[in-house]
């Protein structure tokens, strides 16, 4: 029985895809994992590192880092994007004490995963292309884990570290017996061979005990035949073609057709979802050189994702994919595809932002039976500080909240200084680090969700709380403690006061606690009707 594969990329989307295109499918012997499931007792013995490796284990991973960091596809990458590898490239320096190029292979094992674990369990196996200090990765990865981890280090070759994390030494500190069979026997002697850029395998019996229940989430049900295998495993290569090949080791043969069942589901699951985000990217892409040829590695990801083969032999699944990679602008679309997780990274803190915005003035409303007036006024009605000196307290800045003089204005010799502490809650992404002022502002006066002087309670939003703007990123950024905000006016045309400057996205909260991203500004009759809390009009659901 065969079924089309469609894409093996995940929900990430654009970098999702590219990962999945550039990283995960790679060439592997159609048969070896096969034949060595089937009879370990005709292979030789393993090195002397891969005898640390359990057998029964979770979760496994190999990664020749040399033959990926020096490919020629890596170096296009690094060339093209070189920030995006400097995050990487500190964490290696930072835990292992050297840099990527100078790491012949890195090995991980965690025997076993549990929902809720008390501190990290698992195994490293690190194979250096010069000596090590032992003492500098511990302290790193001490310094990285917490001192409650303490990781053990151990020298079992010459250049080669086994590091043990929250499990025992006497345990996963000795060498595996040499005649050693389990679900991951076959992974491990794949790896070992030397032949594969990355292995990767999981005992699914090991995972959660909540995923081995009956009663699994709806959406999780079609893959359950894959949660019940003995063994899933893949191995990729980095060659001329980009494939992949992943095995499924089931406990009787009807077990390995409904595996391959759930298989084909997962696939046409992230496919169809890869294809909805990319619907988005082809209208940014008329003008934007670096998402076409994204879309150009997409669609040849996808062509070459159709065309895979799965085979059913006894109890195995076996599912291969080939890309050709000759003539696929793959570095241009790598740059493209950081740049656009960088915008939705950008998209997604923005609204946590606004969701903690939210959060304090409900914690705010709930302390005091109001929501915070839109400034601190003198008694003359003159606005001194922004709201958003009021609801410090509940976004954990209680201690600042005391260094403000609430009865001078926000320029006052003493408030001025405050500026520069501005909460990184009301900083857009991508702003200077070091400018103090912010794009969340509100509607104040005739009607909107804030006055000037008197804070408003939830029974006067008669609107409805989920039809009625708390908070916008406003066109316009104003220093964070002055009392600056959006005046509202029926007779005028608001619309130009929202901003679409978060990626040329619009985000709005809601008094519902809600957060939403637009694509536009809404029109300018929605818009009044969003704003006012009382005015009794109509928001269709799709604005």
């Amino acid at each position: 029985m065969r079924y089309p594969l469609r894409s093996a990329a995940t929900s990430a989307g654009l970098a999702g895809l590219l990962l999945a295109a550039v990283v995960l499918i790679w060439p592997s012997p159609s048969s070896q994992i096969l034949k060595a499931q089937a009879d370990p007792s005709k292979v030789a013995p393993l090195p002397t590192a891969w005898r640390y490796v359990p057998h029964n284990a979770a979760l496994f991973l190999h990664v020749e880092v040399a033959t990926i960091w020096t490919s020629q596809l890596a170096q296009s990458f690094r060339k093209a994007e070189p920030k995006s590898f400097a995050p990487l490239e500190e964490f290696v320096r930072n835990t292992l004490g050297t840099t990527p190029d100078k790491i012949q292979t890195i090995t991980l094992f965690i025997p076993q995963i549990t929902a809720n674990p008390a501190a990290p369990q698992l195994g490293l196996i690190v194979k250096f292309s010069q000596p090590f200090d032992s003492k500098t990765i511990s302290a790193g990865l001490t310094e990285l884990l917490g001192r409650d981890a303490k990781p053990k280090v151990h020298r079992i070759a010459e250049n080669t570290a086994l590091i043990l994390i929250g499990l025992e030494e006497a345990t996963y500190g000795q060498p595996q017996p040499a005649d050693a069979n389990g679900y991951l026997t076959a992974a491990i002697r794949a790896a070992a061979g030397g032949r594969h850029s990355l292995v990767v395998a999981t005992a699914p019996s090991l995972l959660p005990d909540e995923l081995q229940r009956d009663d699994l989430p709806e959406p999780l049900r079609p893959f359950q035949p894959l949660l019940r295998a003995n063994s899933i495993s893949a191995t990729i290569d980095l060659n001329q073609a980009l494939k992949l090949q992943v095995h499924v080791n089931t406990k009787r043969p009807a077990q390995a057709i409904e595996a391959e069942k759930a298989l084909a589901a997962l696939v046409e699951f992230l496919t169809q979802t890869l294809r909805h985000e990319l619907a988005d990217i082809e209208k940014q892409a008329d003008n934007d050189a670096g998402l076409q040829d994204l879309l150009k590695v997409t669609q040849a990801a996808i062509q070459a994702a159709e065309k895979a083969q799965y085979q059913v032999d006894g109890q195995q699944v076996a599912l291969t994919a080939t890309l050709p990679l000759d003539g696929l602008p793959l570095a241009s679309a790598y740059r493209a595809g950081v740049r656009q997780i960088e915008q939705t990274a950008d998209i997604q803190r923005s609204g946590n932002n606004l969701k903690q915005i939210a959060l304090a003035m409900h914690n705010y409303e709930a302390a005091n039976d109001m929501f915070p007036p839109a400034a601190v006024c003198d008694k003359t009605g003159k606005p001194l500080l922004s709201w958003r000196v009021l609801i410090l307290p509940y976004i954990d800045q209680e201690a600042l909240f005391k260094e403000f003089k609430l009865d001078e204005p926000w320029d006052s010799e003493h408030n001025k200084k405050l500026l520069a502490k501005m909460p990184v809650v009301y900083r857009l992404p991508g702003a200077k680090p070091d400018a103090p002022t912010t794009h969340y502002r509100v509607f104040v006066g005739n009607g909107a969700g804030f006055d000037w002087v008197m804070g408003g309670k939830l029974t006067d939003i008669t609107d409805g709380t989920s039809n009625t703007l708390m908070v916008v990123t406003a066109a316009d950024a104003v220093p964070w403690t002055k009392p600056d905000e959006l005046e509202y006016d029926k007779d005028k045309d608001m619309t130009r006061l929202i901003g679409a400057v978060v990626h040329g996205q619009v985000q709005i909260a809601l008094f519902d606690g809600s957060v939403r991203t637009l694509k536009k500004v809404p029109a300018k009759e929605i818009l009044h009707a969003l704003i006012t809390k009382s005015g009794g009009e109509v928001i269709p659901d799709d604005f």
